[in-house]
């Protein structure tokens, strides 16, 4: 079981494909969707959202992901590894999603597994749960053998 957690209010530019993967996918994955804080200072907001973000991580048992486009970049077949990896040891995989402020990063990585950026670039945090849904379909097809990863 994959789970998704995500700041966010809105994914109307991306809901098309966020629905697709998301059905693509089935009962493999859960997109949690967590209210971003709306009042203070944006250090306030950061400062909020990564303490929420910290109570949910260490509740979770599993293999714990945060996304940050400030750490490692890997590619399909290294995350297709990692996936199989956890998979393959019984482990649930959690990633993380940061709200539009970012998130204090350093608390969380003493509590995450793994660091994982999309690139450099900072994206939509629809189109950030696109491509993190699309590459973890992708390594579902790559399981199966399928033409879809060429």
């Amino acid at each position: 079981m994959i789970k998704i957690y995500i700041f966010a209010d809105s994914h109307k530019h991306f809901i098309s494909w966020i629905q697709e993967y998301t059905k693509r996918l089935g009962k493999s994955l859960e997109v949690i969707e967590l209210k971003p804080v709306k009042k203070g200072t944006a250090e306030q907001i950061v400062s909020a959202e990564t303490q929420i973000l910290l109570e949910k991580v260490q509740k979770i048992s599993g293999y714990k992901v945060i996304l940050s486009p400030e750490w490692q970049s890997i590619s399909t077949k290294d995350f297709f590894r990692l996936i199989e990896k956890q998979k393959n040891s019984g482990n649930k995989i959690s990633f993380f999603i940061g709200g539009a402020n970012g998130l204090d990063y350093e608390k969380l990585e003493l509590s995450a597994d793994f660091e994982l950026s999309l690139g450099k670039m900072t994206l939509p945090h629809g189109l950030a749960l696109t491509m993190l849904l699309e590459q973890i379909y992708r390594c579902k097809e790559i399981e199966k053998g399928s033409a879809y990863h060429k």
